[in-house]
């Protein structure tokens, strides 16, 4: 899902350098569109809490699918629960939890690490040369 070419798009919240360092690609592009697609956010712009219920309207399935139907929804979610991204409360609804997004800053001329990281998915994490072997 391409952020920049949807109309209903809001720029309120940002992921945070956590959900980059902990994520993958794909957990990485549902938590953007969970927190700035007008579809998966409140009337305040506040990420709403979707039903684990594969058949509901606000279900975390239907986010998934519609941030890349490839994702299978399942793992995105295992990853997550794992991760401690989200919470399964006993409502069967899973919250974001707010540690994995920020409200959005206005960009500075280098951008951070965690902005590079969103941007350019499709790269390969590389070693750093001061690591030891």
């Amino acid at each position: 899902m391409s952020l920049t070419r949807q109309p209903n798009i809001i720029r309120r919240w940002e992921p945070t350098e956590l959900a980059s360092t902990i994520l993958s690609a794909s957990s990485r592009q549902v938590i953007r569109a969970w927190i700035s697609s007008n579809e998966f956010l409140d009337e305040h712009y506040d990420p709403l809490m979707l039903l684990m219920d594969n058949h509901a309207t606000n279900s975390f399935r239907n986010l998934v699918q519609a941030t890349n139907p490839d994702f299978a929804p399942t793992v995105v979610l295992n990853e997550l629960l794992r991760k401690g991204v989200v919470e399964p409360l006993d409502s069967g609804y899973l919250m974001l939890r707010r540690s994995v997004y920020a409200p959005s800053q206005p960009r500075l001329p280098s951008e951070s690490h965690a902005d590079q990281v969103f941007e350019a998915e499709d790269e390969i994490p590389r070693r750093r040369f001061t690591d030891a072997i």
